[in-house]
């Protein structure tokens, strides 16, 4: 009798972990459709309204709020719990999203708004990270890290390209073009807080919290802590450049979404083929990372064949980031199995990936300052594939 009681107790939590681990799923994935539709083209307005380095110092606003909340979230924990700074963060990026729509004012200046926009941002990383860390404990990590990015850009398949429809039917001009779209994204956001405040998972809560906890010493750390440096260097330049280059190139709202979902495609293809590769990825990462290097030289293709480069060059570098990616970041979560408390870990890995993207914006920004045409920040892409180097450290 006490054996079928521990049975069927054991099953069940079982099945109650499955389900909060469902509902992580689409709360996340519905958050990645709501920033598929926003992410694109919010860089595109402050272009076509402003200029490129205006999509600099938004996204480098962005950085900077975002790192802060990021650190202040860890106390935030003392209080609260992982799930609801998850929720927390989704809901107040759609109010500040309706801030830009309805009430313009300084949500209407790029740098205002990012530095706005950062707040929650950082709020919902510091959530989710930890919130992920804990609901991933008896999961395969490397196959959960592929499988939710693989969903997560399955449900962004459309969603830059309906984006890019409803932006090149809608009248207006400035914030009235954007406006269906931005709601839309904001309505999602929304329902994806409301998803994870029904998680059981709470994530990892702490007791006390000081930002000496975030200065970490642990000697077997410091190789990650390159790797953090330079692993977003060139995702981030190719995310933010990119689809703004798309549209320079070709005028088109639809072609820059479609842009978007190329990459959606690439990605799921890449994580449904990982999950089936990872054996291979340790003995064959060396030529991965050649590959994305010699793939950025596409980058400094001119004329009628530009657009077809750049469509080219994103599509494997995608395809060949998402693996390495999932590698480096399955070694470092099973790093942290070992550590009592992660949270000083998690806020400690941010600094090192915003100071590697405060450095690739300041890069990118000296290229506008100069007057340098949209042309030459292309030419920046190559010069950063170098970064991926970083990914030497962690899959040896």
């Amino acid at each position: 009798m006490n054996t079928h009681s521990f049975h069927f107790k054991n099953t069940s939590i079982i099945a109650n972990h499955g389900f909060d681990l469902l509902k992580y799923y689409a709360s996340y994935n519905l958050f990645a459709f709501a920033n598929g539709m926003f992410g694109i083209f919010i860089n595109i307005l402050f272009f076509t309204r402003f200029s490129l380095l205006s999509v600099m110092e938004y996204q480098a606003a962005i950085q900077t709020t975002q790192t802060i909340m990021f650190i202040l979230s860890g106390y935030m924990l003392r209080t609260t719990n992982a799930r609801t700074l998850f929720s927390i963060g989704t809901v107040m990026r759609s109010f500040i999203i309706f801030g830009m729509v309805f009430l313009k004012g300084p949500f209407y200046v790029p740098y205002t708004f990012g530095l706005l926009y950062g707040i929650p941002s950082g709020v919902f990383w510091a959530g989710n990270n930890t919130l992920s860390q804990a609901i991933t404990r008896k999961v395969n990590r490397f196959n959960f890290l592929s499988t939710n990015s693989a969903i997560s850009n399955l449900a962004g398949l459309l969603a830059p390209l309906i984006a890019g429809f409803i932006v090149s039917e809608s009248p207006g001009a400035g914030i009235a073009r954007y406006r269906i779209d931005f709601v839309i994204s904001a309505l999602l956001l929304i329902a994806a807080g409301l998803i994870a405040m029904t998680i059981r998972e709470t994530g990892e809560r702490r007791k006390s919290f000081g930002i000496r906890d975030t200065v970490i010493d642990n000697p077997d750390y410091l190789r990650f802590k390159i790797y953090f440096f330079l692993s977003n260097m060139l995702t981030i330049a190719i995310s933010t450049f990119t689809p703004v280059y798309i549209f320079y190139l070709t005028h088109s709202y639809i072609i820059a979404g479609l842009f978007g979902t190329f990459l959606a495609i690439i990605a799921v293809s890449s994580n449904l083929s990982s999950i089936y590769l990872q054996k291979r990825i340790g003995s064959s990462y060396r030529i991965l990372i050649a590959i994305t290097i010699a793939a950025s030289i596409l980058y400094a293709v001119r004329g009628s064949f530009a657009t077809i480069a750049v469509f080219a060059a994103s599509g494997i570098i995608s395809f060949l980031m998402t693996p390495l990616g999932n590698a480096a970041m399955s070694s470092f979560m099973n790093f942290l199995d070992r550590i009592e408390y992660s949270s000083g870990y998690w806020i400690n890995r941010e600094y090192y990936l915003v100071s590697g993207r405060i450095v690739t914006f300041l890069i990118l920004s000296v290229i506008s300052i100069a007057g340098s045409s949209v042309y030459d920040y292309a030419l920046a892409i190559p010069a950063l594939s170098f970064t991926v180097i970083g990914y030497l450290k962690i899959l040896k």
